[in-house]
């Protein structure tokens, strides 16, 4: 029985592999170890729990920063395991300090890698910063490459890797599909949400995220500025907080004040999924939520300067504005309450975990004749 192991430490990576994990246990002829590396430790509770799984291993590391200072000691905790478990393919998600240092230790131990959600690139090392280089390098080492757009597809087969670069779509619909079910039988969730807010969801608002690193400063004070004046104008605005302390310090200096400015927690997955919905508009900085509005047929403003999903924008869901707070605003006044109509998901039909798992199956037993 072959082994696969499947490394996550973020909750976007949760969310991402869950469908995926899922299939692979409906193989008989797979033995599939999950292995958590605890990165997001204060935001993973709950996450693999709705689709019934839980990691087989947790490991006991100490993030203090999710750059790439954290990768060397990942490392060494991961060399551990994978000695142990012996895995005949190791899975690795997106473009975290968890992925990357999952990805070089395979790579020391010579097993083979396939990287979900593999391609993406903004063509810029220092934007997103270290996400750029973290991609590269997890697709520089990588024997499967599973694309999950025809973007990152025609990407991977310029840089020399079309033998092994599969069109699978990307997992994060099939998962929304899923979490889509939750919500509709569940409307606690809702009236949850409401009591925290003090607020009827029917009302017309504008969901409002910004935690990354490249935005900070004077990017950031400019993006906040405008959301200031949207609500000055009478838009009402959810904002749920990262943790990250320079967020939080930003926030309570400039957001703090404004009664339509509805500052909140971070939600559980399937809250914040409630909100997305919900909302007549996005503005946000987050790579997930540009996946997550065109499957909720949402217009996203993306508050970078550039983005390693131009699908999104390419398919019209999405609007780069950069940290300008005049176009900023003068977007968000546009398009607040309009819905896309007759717009494609760039990101697939919801069965990219199935089309994964058959093919890492299929890789693993290939690789009997190939040894």
């Amino acid at each position: 029985m072959k082994t696969i192991m499947v490394v996550y430490g973020t909750r976007p990576e949760a969310i991402k592999l869950a469908p995926l994990i899922v299939e692979l246990r409906k193989l008989d002829n797979i033995r599939t170890v999950v292995v958590c590396s605890g990165q997001h430790k204060e935001m993973l509770a709950g996450i693999l729990e709705l689709w019934s799984l839980t990691p087989d291993v947790t490991l006991e590391s100490n993030f203090k920063s999710s750059r790439s200072s954290a990768i060397p000691g990942l490392m060494l905790l991961l060399e551990d395991e994978f000695l142990r478990i012996k895995p005949d393919l190791v899975l690795v998600q997106g473009d975290t300090a968890t992925a990357a240092a999952a990805a070089l230790q395979a790579h020391a131990l010579h097993i083979p890698i396939g990287h979900v959600e593999a391609g993406l690139r903004s063509e810029d090392i220092w934007n997103p910063w270290p996400e750029e280089s973290n991609r590269r390098l997890i697709d520089s080492t990588s024997s499967l490459h599973f694309a999950p757009t025809h973007e990152s597809f025609n990407n991977l087969v310029r840089e020399g890797n079309s033998k092994s670069t599969y069109l699978t779509g990307n997992t994060i619909v099939d998962a929304l599909q899923f979490a889509t079910k939750l919500l509709d039988q569940d409307r606690s969730i809702r009236s949850n949400l409401e009591n925290l807010l003090n607020f009827n969801l029917d009302d017309p608002y504008i969901l409002f995220t910004q935690h990354r690193r490249e935005g900070f400063g004077e990017g950031q004070d400019k993006v906040f500025e405008a959301i200031v004046q949207l609500a000055n104008e009478g838009y009402k605005v959810i904002f749920p907080v990262h943790l990250n302390p320079a967020v939080r310090a930003k926030v309570n200096e400039k957001l703090d004040r404004n009664q339509n400015i509805l500052l909140i927690e971070p939600q559980g997955y399937l809250p914040f999924l409630q909100l997305i919905r919900k909302s007549r508009l996005i503005i946000s900085d987050s790579g997930g939520m540009q996946e997550e509005a065109p499957s909720f047929n949402k217009f996203i403003l993306i508050t970078r300067l550039r983005t390693e999903r131009p699908e999104v924008v390419d398919a019209g869901f999405g609007h780069i504005v950069g940290f300008d707070h005049k176009t900023i605003t003068k977007k968000a006044v546009g398009l607040f309450g309009k819905s896309p109509t007759n717009l494609e998901n760039p990101f697939g039909d919801g069965q990219a975990a199935s089309k994964i798992c058959n093919l890492a199956n299929d890789f693993l037993d290939e690789s009997k004749v190939r040894v």
